[in-house]
């Protein structure tokens, strides 16, 4: 399962100094014990303050196998993928190069995407305009069409908040892929909102017009 951890905003106050974020004890953990109402607050101490994460924390981490994104000051800790997952990402990725022209570029995971947010996120496959291209560093632009490849522990995740998160960032094409059924589902952004406009299960197809014309049967995505 995707592991959240979370921060709170720092209050507008000037502080001394800024700590790393302070982490929020995850769902599986013991539960915390609740002080009286009668005892006395606790004071903030000189920098303590949690504050959100941004991209720039990441760089400071030791790269251990997990995929680690910033959304909306939050850190975003996932256990490398299983192969079923990476076989449809490879097949996924392979099919849209073969049909994207000189206008655009396919990339696929682990790489960051950097908005202007501060936010790092790592899609599976993106789909991005050629003048995008950072062959240097992380992309910044927005994709044209992010894909997210599904696994039991990510589906709601990626139907909820990524959804959400991909939507109030631009991008105009989302896919939801799962190997497991295998099946797709094709959202495309209309006044600011995720519309759907496609879903192929098995040996379906479903015929894609943007960000370019390619036709994709989800059956064929596993093998």
């Amino acid at each position: 399962m995707a592991v959240t951890t979370e921060t709170a905003t720092a209050p507008s106050m000037p502080v001394a100094a800024t700590a790393v974020p302070e982490a929020i004890t995850p769902d599986n953990a013991a539960p915390e014990t609740v002080e009286p109402e009668t005892a006395a607050p606790e004071m903030p101490k000189p920098g303590r303050i949690p504050r959100p994460f941004t991209a720039s924390d990441l760089d400071a981490m030791v790269d251990d196998g997990y995929r680690r994104e910033i959304i909306e000051g939050r850190l975003i800790v996932s256990p490398s993928p299983i192969i079923r997952h990476q076989d449809a990402v490879f097949r996924l990725g392979s099919l849209l190069d073969k049909h994207c022209s000189s206008s655009f570029r396919v990339l696929i995971a682990p790489l960051d995407w950097r908005p202007l947010t501060g936010e790092s996120l790592q899609p599976d496959v993106m789909v991005i305009c050629e003048e995008d291209h950072n062959p240097d560093g992380f992309l910044l632009g927005t994709p044209l069409l992010v894909v997210e490849v599904r696994s039991p522990s990510t589906a709601v995740y990626d139907e909820t908040e990524k959804r959400a998160r991909y939507e109030s960032l631009g991008v105009v094409d989302y896919w939801m892929v799962d190997p497991a059924t295998p099946s797709i589902v094709a959202l495309h952004l209309t006044d600011g909102h995720y519309v759907e406009v496609g879903r192929a299960t098995g040996d379906e197809g479903f015929q894609a017009t943007t960000p370019f014309p390619v036709a994709i049967v989800p059956s064929e995505l596993i093998r």
